[in-house]
């Protein structure tokens, strides 16, 4: 069985971050009710429009701040800069590997590709950077404290979980969700995110057919609407 091991605090109704996004919702409803008053006439058809600009442009200022936050928050933990060294993830996944051959702990691994403001499919606003830290920090802060995260490349990021299965791995990707649906909830900050999740030795144990797995997995949930995906098992004749 998987040890259990706490994760940190998953940020609730009371976070720096639903709270920030909360009072940013607040202020945009103001303005949207005195916007409603001083329109001649009662023109739905302005109203609707200019409301849609204003929406546009309080989720820009959501991300920019939401994100900011994230990035003083992170700037005195250790665990900021692993998050943007991708050859540092590629040497601990083959000392995990390793481990797992010798000694038969599991480990799971988990893809993260985003989408939000300012990414490769998202609407212009508060940047593809902004996305990410957003997306990393929550990533950080739902995780075991064993677990690593690290940026890969373009919007895809990846989390190293030792002695967790994909089960575990799933568990994972789902109270991220939960985190990002809550900022969503509060301020209207959307950020969608897909996840491919695999374990050694379930899915095999060799890292780049880990990783082409896990990556397989995150593509084939998008193009069916799903947010987390599972690799396939590793066939026995391949182990």
């Amino acid at each position: 069985m998987a040890t259990r091991t706490p994760t940190r605090a998953e940020p609730g109704n009371g976070s720096p971050a639903g709270q920030l996004a909360r009072e940013v919702s607040s202020l945009q409803a103001a303005l949207l009710a005195k916007l409603h008053e001083e329109l001649p006439g009662g023109d739905a058809a302005a109203f609707a429009s200019t409301a849609q600009e204003l929406a546009e442009a309080f989720g820009s200022v959501t991300a920019t701040a939401v994100g900011a936050l994230f990035d003083g928050a992170e700037a005195d933990r250790e665990s900021h800069t692993s998050l943007h060294r991708p050859g540092y993830m590629r040497r601990r996944l083959d000392q995990l590997v390793e481990t797992s051959r010798r000694y038969g702990h599991p480990f799971g691994l988990v893809v993260f590709d985003a989408e939000g403001p300012g990414t490769r499919n998202g609407d212009a606003g508060g940047g593809q950077e902004t996305v990410l830290a957003i997306v990393g920090a929550a990533l950080r802060d739902s995780v075991r404290l064993v677990d690593e995260t690290f940026q890969m490349e373009e919007d895809a990021l990846c989390v190293l979980a030792p002695n967790q299965t994909t089960v575990e791995g799933v568990q994972m990707a789902e109270r991220l969700l939960r985190m990002l649906d809550e900022l969503e909830a509060a301020g209207g900050l959307r950020i969608a995110i897909s996840a491919g999740v695999v374990a050694c030795p379930e899915h095999g144990t060799d890292a780049d057919r880990l990783l082409h797995k896990a990556d397989e997995a995150m593509w084939r949930a998008r193009a069916v609407g799903q947010p987390v995906g599972v690799g396939a098992l590793e066939d026995l004749q391949d182990r």
